[in-house]
């Protein structure tokens, strides 16, 4: 069965990306084959893209989370059959018309979930509750790029846990980041002021989802001495005291934060959807940060 794939011959902007068809192998033990209908875009692919990321080798495939239709099963997959609609996570591929995923990531679509919610969803959940882990029992947390797609539930999952939370993002963002529950601040000249206006005591943590200079200084400047400075967006931190959070994958922590979408007590928010082809277009605006939420590639 043949593929159709994002791919990267060299490092750039979006016009090194090309779409590369090639036969799939065997399908082994324990795998299901999926034919994608929606696939998450997130930061790190637009920034392995660039080249700011460099972990994997040329040339590149794209994308970390998926939702589709069983089209094959290997050995060993008992429980799942040819046309069940599913979602999770792989690694750094599922940027393609047909995947090939442990058996063991899968998990079952709701009727009532869209596919481009679905398909958005694993990769930014797993990351938000590593997060949360990482940073361990806090009270005030201040949050730098709280309108992306990790943000958006990490706000939400934070509050749910009564912690307090001030949010950075762009003017346009700020009514956004009040709905999840932050106390919103406009990045920018002035920062650090700001920060201290809307929160005058020391935050227990912070985390930097924007990976940007200004965000590791408020951070630093207003985050307690003991306190947890985290970063999901700088490969090398720019400060010793900066820890670097890397997502666990659990699929039952998606599980979990699909449970919570269905029974409204969570919301999901994917702020635009572009066709498999359009995908150079995704990746652009990923690149400018004007993506609010998700964004999600459909096929």
């Amino acid at each position: 069965m043949e593929t159709t794939a994002l791919t990267a011959q060299r490092y750039g902007q979006s016009d090194v990306l090309e779409f590369t068809t090639f036969e799939l192998p065997s399908l082994g033990s324990g795998l299901a084959r999926i034919t994608v209908r929606a696939t998450g875009v997130n930061p790190v692919d637009a920034r392995r893209m660039t080249g700011e990321f460099r972990y994997g080798t040329l040339p590149l495939s794209f994308g970390t989370e998926f939702a589709g239709t069983v089209v094959a099963l290997g050995g060993d997959a008992a429980g799942w059959g040819i046309g069940d609609e599913v979602l999770g996570s792989g690694g750094d591929f599922t940027h393609a018309t047909v995947i090939d995923v442990p058996v063991a990531n899968l998990i079952r679509r709701p009727p009532s979930v869209p596919w481009q919610i679905a398909g958005s969803l694993a990769g930014a959940a797993q990351t938000a509750m590593t997060i949360l882990k990482e940073l361990g029992p806090i009270s005030s947390l201040l949050a730098h790029g709280g309108a992306g797609g990790v943000g958006s539930i990490l706000l939400q999952l934070a509050r749910r846990r009564g912690i307090a939370v001030v949010a950075t993002g762009s003017e346009v963002n700020q009514d956004y980041l009040a709905s999840l529950g932050a106390i919103p601040v406009v990045y920018g000249p002035g920062l650090i002021e700001r920060l201290e206006m809307a929160w005058p005591d020391l935050f227990d943590a912070a985390i930097d989802m924007a990976g940007t200079d200004e965000a590791t200084r408020g951070s630093l400047a207003r985050v307690k001495p003991d306190g947890t400075v985290g970063s999901v967006a700088a490969l090398q931190p720019s400060s010793l005291r900066i820890k670097q959070i890397w997502r666990r994958r659990d699929p039952k922590v998606v599980e979990r934060i699909l449970a919570a979408i269905v029974a409204g007590d969570l919301d999901w928010e994917v702020s635009a959807t572009y066709p498999f082809s359009d995908a150079p277009n995704a990746y652009d605006a990923i690149l400018g940060r004007h993506v609010r939420g998700k964004s999600a590639l459909v096929f």
